[in-house]
């Protein structure tokens, strides 16, 4: 009997970091779908299939869910990397550009992992990893980001004490700043400051979104297999460094 090859779901996978975690998981032996609102890539490499999916439409998600599940006989990984950002000071943020920002990094995130939960749990196993990010300690301009990475972590914990027993794992991997066409655009935008982030980055340097890809590739992975409800940084160092360098001994 051919053994099923196991699926995985990687939410936003068609472009970005999500494009990068979609190759290393095929690459990795799992079948991919990029669940995301148009092809992206996916016409690059016709072995990462594409469903056309919005994280906000919670009858949407069941229904591609149930279906990837029915077609391939099951949901074995999911990665919640579908996210959105609005810059602005809170002061001057609206509430539509608030409620989006919620709508796909925090609902989006929920009805996804609820949707996977209810196929992983009743077949006793299943691995989900969320994306939050270093953000989540709190940025300035990026209230509702922050704000709904930091809820992503919480849900991760919850999710992984409820469900541990149960053979479903549920981790975290929070990225710090990471060298994508979209970062890319907020230098160019004057957003962002190169040399600002650089300056407060221990490692000196952006990370690889193939860096976070790695880290995904662990936490659903057998050498993860006892880790539930962990937030994994991959970020140079960010969240360990204070900002105050050491002192230089005098001469």
């Amino acid at each position: 009997m051919t053994e099923r090859i196991q699926t995985a779901i990687v939410t936003g996978g068609a472009a970005g970091i999500g494009w990068d975690i979609a190759l290393r998981l095929l690459a990795d032996g799992y079948r991919v779908i990029a669940a995301d609102l148009v092809p992206g890539r996916t016409a690059e490499q016709p072995d990462v299939l594409w469903r056309e999916l919005d994280v906000t439409d919670h009858a949407a998600v069941s229904r591609v869910f149930d279906g990837i599940a029915e077609e391939f006989g099951g949901l074995d990984v999911l990665v919640n990397n579908a996210g959105i950002q609005r810059h602005r000071a809170i002061e001057d943020l609206t509430w539509t550009e608030w409620s989006a920002v919620v709508n796909v990094n925090l609902n989006g995130v929920f009805a996804c992992l609820q949707a996977a939960g209810r196929h992983m749990l009743p077949a006793g196993g299943g691995r989900i990893v969320n994306i939050s990010s270093v953000s989540a300690r709190g940025s300035a301009g990026r209230a509702p980001y922050s704000t709904t990475k930091a809820a992503v972590i919480g849900l991760t914990s919850t999710a992984g004490a409820e469900w541990a027993a149960r053979g479903v794992r549920v981790n975290a991997v929070a990225p710090g700043y990471v060298d994508t066409g979209v970062f890319r655009q907020g230098i160019e935008a004057g957003t962002l400051s190169l040399d600002t982030i650089l300056e407060r980055i221990p490692a000196k340097r952006l990370a690889q979104a193939s860096e976070v890809a790695a880290a995904v590739s662990f936490l659903v992975s057998d050498q993860a297999s006892y880790m539930n409800g962990q937030t994994l940084y991959v970020d140079g160092g960010f969240m360990v460094d204070y900002g105050i360098p050491l002192a230089k001994k005098p001469e």
